[in-house]
């Protein structure tokens, strides 16, 4: 009895090991040019933080796990905007396009920025909002990334601009766990479409 048990309990080990957990990431995927990359963040809670509060991601740039509980207005580019926000934006199945360019590249932030003007209008948004898209400086990023997408739970990061980027927020557009296009807070960012 105590070894059919025994057995049993190794066979349930066995065949877990196999299968996997449904959180294990798979490995990044080669997309497009500038070395871009496509990963699976695994899932985190997307509890809500007091604003201001210090708050730690698994991924560079952050897409998924602890937010704020205000969101950042969408269809807007963001000079410099807490990431604490856009993981909110993310949640509600936003896709924000992020650039790092220290020394400046206006062809880089202008190719983002018709990325989300070109993107297909979304009929769930509310208002004078077109889509769930932001444009964002993120001057946290890794120093080889220059550009990066992130949705919930999927990040792309480039070395460059390359038109995968648009790929990225269309086939990411409303993944998060809450679909909705209530427009955020517009704190300091400038509309990007009318």
């Amino acid at each position: 009895m105590r070894y059919a048990a025994a057995v049993r309990g190794l066979a349930i080990v066995v065949l877990l090991a196999a299968c996997g957990s449904s959180d294990d990431a798979p490995p990044p995927e080669d997309v497009g040019g500038c070395d871009g990359l496509v990963e699976r963040v695994p899932s985190e809670p997307g509890v809500h933080m007091p604003v201001g509060t210090p708050i730690s991601w698994s991924s560079n740039p952050p897409a998924i796990g602890a937010h704020y509980p205000t969101w950042a207005g969408w269809d807007r580019h963001y000079q410099g905007l807490d990431r604490g926000y856009y993981v909110h934006n993310l949640e509600h199945g936003g896709v924000v396009l992020l650039y790092n360019c220290p020394n400046g590249c206006q062809d880089v932030v202008d190719s983002l920025l018709d990325v989300v003007r070109t993107a297909n209008p979304d009929d769930t948004c509310q208002g004078a909002v077109r889509h769930r898209l932001l444009v964002v400086a993120d001057p946290l990023m890794p120093p080889e990334v220059q550009v990066a997408a992130v949705s919930w739970g999927q990040v792309y990061t480039a070395s460059c601009f390359d038109p995968y980027v648009a790929t990225f927020a269309r086939t990411r557009y409303r993944h998060g766990p809450e679909d909705l296009c209530n427009d955020g807070d517009p704190m300091s960012g400038s509309l990007i479409t009318p």
